[in-house]
């Protein structure tokens, strides 16, 4: 009989290195040719942008970055009101490799690799939260689809997506991975303060040294993303809840009354001295994370109180809970501007107007106003499926067993699929628990047929059956002969394959063409020439590169006389600012885009040039879209609709009904129009359409607006004489 050991630990090493070769392959070798053309670097989406301007200012003062910056939004300039961290990273790799003066070419690459590099470094902490809470195989499972897992997170880690996101996820994921394994070892050892009043450090360094790697995770993270206070709250709920869980079940709560202050606490040192000068919401980290650390030992204190005076356990959430209301009322009447910045936080579930024209905070099953799953299958695809089902599970097993490992895992899960039905953005976030809970899934699939769990120390034993006679016991999970069982498991490996990587695998390609840069050729070169051609607003192009002056609260930026702006819609702001380097009226942080878009509807040359004065608009930048695809978020933000300048009729063609886009008057009138369009030159109306139309619904009552006469007038005159006579409805 022979026998083959072969240690887990390698194999999954070998696995794990094969993922991370196809991650690789995907986010750098499948756009390469998009990003890298010739000496120039082409970065993915807008924002990207602004994230290398500030990189081109940090390298120049590193490690201070700057906290104002006159190159955007004018006549007002931009408050920096998010943490550095993402920029830290880029600009002191590309310091180091440029011997502290790197070019701009260096710049730009280790800007472009940056997200390929924690994006697949996002692998090793999935890997290890299957690990630990399941068996090595999911952590196998889970690792693989997030390496291959297509939508926002792909999206978010390809060469050239030079934003903080994918770093989000990383950072976060990883403080998940080092509190489990703080909860775990603490709750196995049972640690206690009597053991922490005696130093027995057998039991205590574990736990704690866990939970300071998780203060030092969640502190970057803090530092990575200004959105980090949602993040405070999914684990000062996970805390609360297994609180709840473990007083109710008997159990004594002291081992998470010591480990949670000191993550809060740590994470708090860390981020003290970059955003406690920072404006809302950075600021609010600080406050969040007093509250955080002290909630545990109160909780923990009261456990110990109702369990000495031996009172019925299913008191103690409802004083949690009396307690919790008590501390949010007193907050509110102490501090009710701090508790309104708090609560607008959760804004996340609920996105507000910006949802009409931003693609990427719009709910998840509601993309265009209407209920559908188009949008949610190019994320998660199967996953989202198997992880709902997966998530349901692990719910019933919680409320039946407990396990503060799967509380962890549920609370996390719930809280980002709730954010990502609200914001379809926070994707990339519950990418990885789709994966984890996916492979949850997936695993006893394996198992059924053949697979084993690899023990944690033992090595895995391969051996050929031997021949026996009789029957053999339950053939599915030993085999029987060694042919059949490994026949059985590669079967199982082909369902794994088809059913949960084959859909994200031809979904890859798609990520990736929606990811191109979206930064065109005819774009870089007006771009490129208002750079080199135009006159400097600050007299000086080294200018770019200088520390600024804050203004005073409730100031104004003082401009110097040569100073003016560039108008575009707000897209195209970042890429004025870094491409350029001239000040756009707007930018995507949608500050200024009441200003682009009352100028780029403006009926009448009075209005645009009265604010074009006012805002010492120089040039004026338009292109296809703007009087396209994007013209329809312009109406929003000056309280208009898109069907006051285009609507959607139909008209019955071979029996059906089929929808025709008609313009009225006014887009055509519109300062957009009639600059990209028309070329700024008068246009004299020639066969003016005028249709009539009744109001109709469909079978499933939506309503909808039927063509039944058409008439085409040769002069505008006409049409509107023809239209004045007639009954309402036309």
């Amino acid at each position: 009989m022979e026998q083959n050991k072969i240690s887990p630990g390698l194999l999954t090493g070998i696995i794990l290195a094969l993922f991370f070769g196809i991650a690789l392959y995907i986010r750098v070798y499948l756009p390469y040719h998009q990003i890298f053309t010739g000496d120039a670097v082409n970065f993915t989406g807008t924002d990207a942008y602004y994230h290398m301007r500030l990189v081109d200012n940090l390298v120049h003062h590193f490690p201070w970055p700057i906290s104002f910056d006159p190159y955007t939004y004018y006549p007002n300039g931009n408050i920096i009101g998010w943490p550095p961290f993402f920029d830290w990273l880029i600009a002191g790799i590309a310091w180091l490799f440029g011997l502290g003066s790197p070019s701009q070419h260096t710049v730009d690459v280790v800007g472009a690799a940056m997200p390929v590099i924690l994006g697949t470094l996002t692998i090793v902490p999935v890997y290890f939260i299957g690990k630990e809470i399941f068996n090595r195989w999911v952590g196998v499972l889970a690792a693989g689809l997030t390496a291959i897992w297509p939508g926002q997170f792909l999206a978010n880690s390809i060469v050239g997506s030079a934003d903080h996101h994918v770093a989000e996820t990383l950072f976060s994921v990883t403080t998940v991975l080092f509190l489990l394994l703080a909860v775990k070892s603490a709750s196995r050892e049972e640690l206690s303060f009597a053991h922490i009043r005696r130093m027995e450090w057998k039991i205590i360094k574990a736990p704690l040294f866990y939970s300071i790697l998780a203060g030092v995770s969640l502190g970057v993270y803090l530092l990575t993303w200004v959105g980090g206070l949602f993040f405070i709250f999914f684990l000062f709920a996970y805390f609360v809840i297994q609180f709840i869980i473990d007083h109710l079940r008997g159990r004594s709560t002291e081992y998470l009354g010591l480990i949670s202050p000191l993550l809060f606490i740590v994470a708090g040192v860390i981020c003290l001295p970059v955003v406690s000068g920072m404006p809302s919401p950075a600021s609010l980290c600080l406050p969040s994370l007093v509250v955080a650390a002290l909630t545990p030992v109160a909780l923990a204190g009261l456990s110990w109180i109702m369990h000495c005076r031996k009172l019925k356990v299913f008191y103690y959430p409802i004083v949690v809970a009396g307690l919790g209301l008590a501390a949010c009322l007193a907050l509110y009447a102490v501090a009710p501007d701090l508790f309104g910045n708090m609560l607008a936080q959760f804004n996340v579930f609920m996105p507000g107007n910006a949802a009409q024209t931003i693609s990427e905070v719009k709910p998840l099953l509601f993309p265009s106003g209407g209920f559908s799953f188009r949008v949610a299958w190019s994320q998660f695809n199967t996953g989202g499926f198997l992880s709902l089902i997966s998530l349901g599970i692990l719910i019933y097993l919680v409320i039946k067993r407990g396990g503060a490992d799967k509380v962890l895992l549920v609370v996390w899960s719930l809280l980002l699929l709730i954010a990502t039905l609200g914001q379809r953005r926070f994707s990339y976030y519950y990418a990885v628990n789709a994966a984890l809970l996916t492979g949850y899934l997936l695993w006893p699939v394996l198992q059924y047929l053949g697979f084993k769990a690899m023990p944690a120390a033992a090595g895995l034993r391969l051996k050929a059956s031997p021949r026996k006679k009789g029957r053999v016991k339950n053939p599915r999970l030993i085999g029987g002969r060694s042919p059949r069982r490994w026949a059985l498991m590669a079967v199982g490996v082909v369902i794994i394959f088809f059913l949960s990587f084959f859909p994200n695998i031809i979904s890859i390609r798609p990520t990736i063409e929606q990811s191109k840069p979206g930064l065109d050729s005819p774009m870089y070169e007006a771009l490129t020439w208002l750079r080199d051609n135009s006159p400097e607003p600050f007299g000086d192009p080294d200018y770019y590169y200088e520390k600024y002056e804050q203004p005073p609260t409730g100031e104004s930026y003082q401009y110097p006389s040569s100073a003016y702006s560039v108008l575009a819609i707000w897209d195209y702001g970042h890429w004025i600012t870094r491409i350029g380097r001239r000040i756009p009226v707007s930018n995507p942080f949608i500050q200024g885009v009441d200003k682009d878009s009352r100028f780029l509807l403006s009926q009448e040359e009075s209005t645009a040039g009265k604010i074009a004065d006012e805002l010492s608009v120089k040039y004026v930048i338009l292109d296809r879209e703007t009087v396209t695809s994007k013209f329809y978020s312009l109406p929003v933000w000056v309280g208009h609709t898109s069907e006051e300048y285009r609507d959607v009729f139909y008209q019955r063609q071979g029996g059906k009904l089929s929808p025709v886009t008609l313009f009225y008057p006014e887009y055509y009138r519109t300062m957009a129009v009639r600059l990209y369009t028309f070329n700024g030159e008068a246009v004299s109306e020639e066969n003016t359409l005028v249709i009539s139309y009744q109001l109709k619904e469909s079978q499933e009552g939506i309503p909808y607006k039927e063509i039944i006469d058409s008439k085409v007038f040769t002069t505008y005159e006409e049409a509107a004489d023809y239209v004045a006579h007639q009954k309402s409805g036309s």
